[in-house]
């Protein structure tokens, strides 16, 4: 239920009603082309009850169907039977007026003007109700088709800044995808530096669409620039915390974690990130490495904790997002992190692109995509 009302909630409340007055009208005149059915022998004030019955009824059909979606018919039965138990009622209370077996002159002229004025009144709530839903129809397909062009600008600008990494530097080779399961994802790979001095990081900015998203492109930007200002890589969590903390909504959070080189000394830090982990080519086995910190943007500033790391040639080591340990199959089990540790022990000798698009496969057999995955491979040759 929370999703219809998420979803009316973007729709303007002038495009609503007007939609919600065209559903009054049109279903008004199956009130009207009843009395036409019945010569005009309902009373009049059964009539006008029995038409605000028909067009309110119809009305909250419609926004049953707008509010439980698939779940609709859980309000639009009761519904239904209630109308039908009003209906019934007001027949009870004010039965049809009787047949007229002979018409006078009266007769005829007033049945005349009833189902002339049921005539005229068909014709103008159809045609007013038709007005109304084209109304709405043009109204909201303008505004979709602004939104939708505003969403593939905002989808380029995101491959722009999460390209896929396939590269060298200092000794290591990298290669890493990112997979929005929407139009604009909220993760973040980088690769920055030089031979001398190089990070690769991974981020994972909480939430979907398009705000988050935006906050990506703000990660990667601050990233880059204290990277960039020769700052030890050490310091690149907490000011990032620092920046970061007051450009986002207070609800929203990121997971961060990197893999530094440089100056003979490998590090990787994790700010509420999943661990890292770390393939030996020489035993085929997996670990994980973990250095717990708090996400970024939790608090305005607070100390991040780094460790050392040691790696012999052909040591791989994986950052990835929670997207890939959350795929879910029909029996509700997530992937999880025991089965990508077993993809990486099994391809961890394979070529970089080879082991990402073994993950890739092997989470999609598993469930559907309902979150960002990323993945980021770094090995030393």
């Amino acid at each position: 239920m929370s999703s219809g009302k998420g979803f009316l909630s973007t729709v303007p409340r002038k495009s609503l009603l007007i939609f919600l007055l065209g559903v009054f009208l049109l279903f008004g005149s199956i009130g009207l082309a009843g009395d036409v059915s019945d010569l005009g022998r309902q009373p009049t004030t059964r009539f006008s009850l029995s038409l605000l019955v028909i067009s309110t009824f119809a009305v909250l059909y419609a926004l049953a169907g707008f509010t439980l979606r698939g779940r609709a018919w859980k309000a639009i039965a009761p519904l239904f039977l209630a109308q039908l138990f009003l209906m019934n009622l007001l027949r009870q209370w004010m039965p049809d007026l009787p047949r007229l077996a002979q018409m006078g002159a009266a007769d005829v002229l007033r049945l005349e003007s009833r189902l002339g004025f049921d005539a005229l009144g068909i014709i103008a709530a159809t045609f007013l109700g038709y007005f109304c839903f084209v109304y709405s129809s043009v109204t909201e397909g303008r505004r979709y088709f602004r939104l939708y062009a505003e969403i593939k600008l905002a989808e380029e600008i995101h491959r722009v800044l999460v390209p896929s990494i396939d590269a060298k530097m200092g000794g290591f080779e990298f290669y890493g995808r990112s997979s929005p399961s929407g139009e604009v994802g909220g993760d973040l790979i980088d690769l920055a530096g030089t031979d001398d001095k190089w990070v690769a990081y991974l981020a994972d900015v909480s939430g979907h669409g398009v705000a988050p998203g935006l906050v990506m492109g703000m990660a990667k930007s601050a990233s880059r620039m204290l990277l960039s200002s020769g700052g030890d890589s050490a310091r690149l969590m907490p000011r990032l915390n620092e920046v970061l903390y007051p450009l986002k909504k207070p609800d929203m959070f990121i997971t961060f974690c990197f893999v530094a080189g440089g100056n003979g000394r490998l590090s990787a830090g994790l700010a509420g990130h999943p661990s890292i982990l770390q393939f030996s080519a020489e035993t085929g086995e997996v670990t994980q490495v973990e250095c717990p910190n708090m996400p970024l943007g939790i608090l305005p500033e607070g100390e991040f904790l780094t460790s050392d790391l040691s790696a012999a040639e052909g040591t791989l080591f994986a950052l990835y997002t929670d997207g890939f340990l959350e795929a879910t199959n029909s029996a509700g089990e997530e992937f999880g992190v025991e089965r990508l540790k077993k993809e990486i022990a099994k391809h961890g000798k394979e070529p970089l692109e080879t082991i990402c698009r073994a993950v890739q496969e092997s989470v999609a057999r598993h469930g559907a995509q309902f979150d960002d995955q990323s993945l980021l491979l770094i090995r030393r040759v």
